[in-house]
């Protein structure tokens, strides 16, 4: 079996990544998440970083999908309906695997009120996938959307089922 897999420079000095739509790596300690609600895209703002996809660490003791449906409440108030592999990244830097992070794309049934206490501090829905320029010139958007992984996926999920955008904003 051939393993396709993208390989470039992080958002931050001294990052590599390596990603690819089959998990190279079992155990994942992060996620990122493509979710949608409603037709549109959910983006959450982080306090420190801007606008960005929800995601983030697994805690101990939690299965990778736990950390799915936790992170997207946590960050959004968000309760998901389907969710799905779409790959997996794998952040060096200088040189050591420091993150292991599984992407998905996921529906969300229900927005609820933003939880208090979290790192983010509002949501944004928006009818189309931003295009990478846009992101890569709007400072309001988190270094983390500036790397090649948000431009590739953004790709690989376009026309996926769940995503509910190609349905709508057509």
């Amino acid at each position: 079996m051939i393993i396709v897999k993208y390989e470039f420079s992080g958002a931050l000095p001294n990052q590599k990544i390596i990603l690819s739509k089959k998990c190279l790596i079992e155990e994942a300690n992060c996620v990122l998440i493509f979710a949608f609600y409603q037709g549109k895209l959910v983006l959450v703002r982080h306090h420190a970083r801007g606008w960005e996809l929800p995601g983030g660490t697994r805690e101990e003791g939690e299965s990778i999908i736990q950390t799915v449906i936790r992170e997207m409440y946590e960050e959004a108030g968000g309760e998901l309906a389907s969710i799905e592999t779409v790959g997996q990244y794998l952040i060096f830097e200088k040189d050591q695997l420091v993150y292991v992070k599984n992407i998905y794309i996921a529906k969300v049934s229900i927005l609820r009120e933003l939880p208090v206490g979290y790192e983010t501090n509002g949501i944004m829905l928006l009818d189309t996938i931003p295009e990478q320029f846009e992101i890569m010139n709007d400072p309001t958007f988190s270094s983390l959307m500036k790397d090649n992984v948000y431009l590739i996926v953004s790709e690989w999920i376009k026309d996926h089922r769940l995503n509910e955008l190609t349905k709508t904003a057509k």
